[in-house]
């Protein structure tokens, strides 16, 4: 009697050719994988290298989590929270550091009545290339004790210079996270960490590039050079242009444009 349809006959079969779980695997499928598996790992490797290639390089931003760093300055808290230090060896003989606070709450930072006085900080340190900035506990005055200094050419605000109007196209993202705390910390994926951050005080900064591929970040503020508002928060992390005015004051460079300014591009 002949064999049923669809019913494998092990007379006809070759055992060597057939796959069982928990048996060796057949020769055939062992050839295949051990030809195959350098054109895999090639074919992969390749495949990684160009998505790497297409991502934006996080840049040196670095977030100091394993020691206390200590700022000696003063206090500045508009158009945001920062500590103007004097070191003659920075350009204009001071440097500026931001402080924010733990998490996206730096808003809840009470520093207006000590505007202008000296004060040494205690916090970690948040810093790219030539930027720097304190994060420091939300509810808790321990990190802020006077200073008993006199700092004449800092506790005064440097007059600020008017670089002149300028038309630029870039992108809004919250200066904490493209100091370093996340990298990298600008673009499409970081539209909604970015927007939280400003939201919650993170001063906003407008990232610019040129024609010939230089980059400047500017800290953000209204026309005025106040504290940027909310109505900013639907373009954060979108491609952008905006009409201003470029403002140097001490070491850092402004844009100052209202939110109407702004335009999608």
């Amino acid at each position: 009697m002949s064999a049923r349809k669809g019913v494998i006959d092990p007379a006809k079969t070759d055992a060597q050719e057939m796959f069982i779980g928990w048996a060796k695997a057949p020769a055939v499928d062992r050839r295949f994988l051990l030809g195959a598996l350098p054109f895999g790992l090639i074919a992969g490797g390749g495949a990684s290298w160009l998505i790497a290639a297409e991502l934006d390089d996080p840049g040196a931003g670095a977030w100091l989590t394993n020691a206390t760093h200590k700022v000696t300055g003063a206090l500045i808290t508009e158009p945001y929270p920062m500590i103007r230090v004097s070191d003659p060896s920075a350009p204009f003989g001071m440097r500026t550091v931001l402080v924010v606070a733990q998490g996206k709450c730096t808003s809840a930072l009470q520093l207006a009545e000590r505007d202008g006085l000296p004060f040494e900080a205690s916090g970690v340190l948040i810093e790219r290339k030539d930027r720097r900035m304190l994060e420091v506990p939300p509810f808790a005055d321990a990190w802020l004790a006077p200073a008993l200094v006199d700092l004449p050419g800092v506790v005064v605000a440097p007059e600020p210079e008017s670089l002149g109007p300028a038309r630029l196209a870039g992108t809004i993202m919250d200066s904490k996270c493209f100091f370093g705390v996340m990298r990298p910390g600008r673009g499409k994926t970081h539209k909604a960490c970015a927007s939280l951050c400003i939201r919650g005080g993170i001063p906003p900064s407008f990232w610019v590039r040129t024609k010939d591929g230089r980059e400047s970040v500017l800290l953000m503020t209204d026309a005025a050079g106040g504290p940027m508002p909310m109505d900013i928060l639907p373009l954060v992390a979108d491609p952008v242009e905006a009409e201003g005015e470029i403002v140097r004051v001490g070491d850092l460079l402004q844009f100052r444009a209202d939110a109407s300014a702004y335009a999608r591009i």
